[in-house]
Formats: structure tokens, sequence, C-alpha cells
């Protein structure tokens, strides 16, 4: 299934198909340049827009305007094409960039984050610790620690294209 992902919950803009990914940091530009970044995504990938049979958008946790942006894209996007359109964990997309256990932390304002734990074995993800928000210096990782990383666009991909084979189609922001 060819799944386009998109996550503007970070300060990245990450884009992925399931052969593919860019992250481009933004910080908080990510409404600026998301449309320019797909079509050359796309084009240099040799994907037409049509051929798209699903689309994922990370869901967050992180900026509350950064994940409108990219959920407000990726539902559009779908709605033109007439393709389903399924939220992601952000977070998990990190996690997949690992082994073992990996505790995920993306720092937000006033010395807070927002943070989770997971196992990551062989692609398949488990959910140790539901993303939270806390205080940073009180973070205690287990495992790995990955700190402000952008997600895999691949594995956004991915999770969008077992989630939509699994029949799910829903978008749920988590906002913390």
């Amino acid at each position: 299934m060819l799944v386009l992902a998109l996550d503007t919950a970070t300060p990245y803009l990450v884009l992925g198909l399931p052969h593919a990914e860019r992250a481009i940091r933004l910080g908080r530009r990510h409404a600026e340049v998301l449309w320019g970044e797909l079509e050359q995504f796309l084009q240099e990938n040799g994907i037409w827009r049509q051929e798209l049979e699903g689309i994922a958008v990370g869901q967050g946790p992180g900026s509350y305007t950064g994940m409108r942006v990219g959920i407000a894209a990726g539902l559009g996007l779908a709605r033109g094409l007439d393709i389903p359109v399924v939220g992601v964990d952000t977070q998990g997309a990190v996690a997949l960039r690992y082994q073992g256990q990996v505790t995920v932390a993306h720092t937000t304002r006033n010395g807070l984050c927002y943070s989770a734990q997971y196992h990551s074995e062989e692609g398949k993800l488990t959910t140790l610790r539901a993303p939270c928000r806390s205080k940073l210096a009180e973070l205690h990782p287990r495992g790995l620690f990955s700190l402000d990383e952008p997600p895999s666009g691949m594995a956004l991909a991915r999770l969008g294209a077992e989630r939509l084979k699994a029949g799910h189609k829903q978008i749920e922001p988590l906002y913390l």
C-alpha cells in the first residue's frame, strides 16, 4: 500500500513513503514550506499524487499549531484525492528507529517535555508508557534515550499503512 506520511508535530517537517523519507528542521514555519517540499519530495521519488493509496499524519504529541497544519494538509490532500487518511503516533515513529526499550522526549517551553516509552523489536512497536507531559529535569529515561529527534518518515508511512489495512480511519490529535 503506497502511503504518504507527513508530520508537523515537532520542529521538523517529516515526509515519508515506504521507501523514502525527508526531515527538515523548520521551527514554526511548517505552513510556509509544506506544499512546496511535498511536491518536490514526491517528484524526486517518482510518485504522482494519484498513485497514493492513503495518507498518514502525525498526531503528536507536539505543538498545537504544528499538528493542526499537518493534520489539515493531510485531510485536504486525502479528500482531494479521495483516499483514506489516518493518524499515527509521532513519538512511536521515533522509537522505531531503534531496537529494544526506548524513551522518546520532545522538549517544549518552560522546561517541560512530551515523553513516552516504547519497546521496538523488528519493526513491531509496544507502548510501555503512553505519551505524557512532564518536567524535563524529572524525566527518568529507560533504555535508549532520544531527545528532540524527528520521527522516521518511513516508519510513519508503515504505521499508517498498518492502521489503514486494519480499518482505522480516524485522527485523534494528542494535545497534552
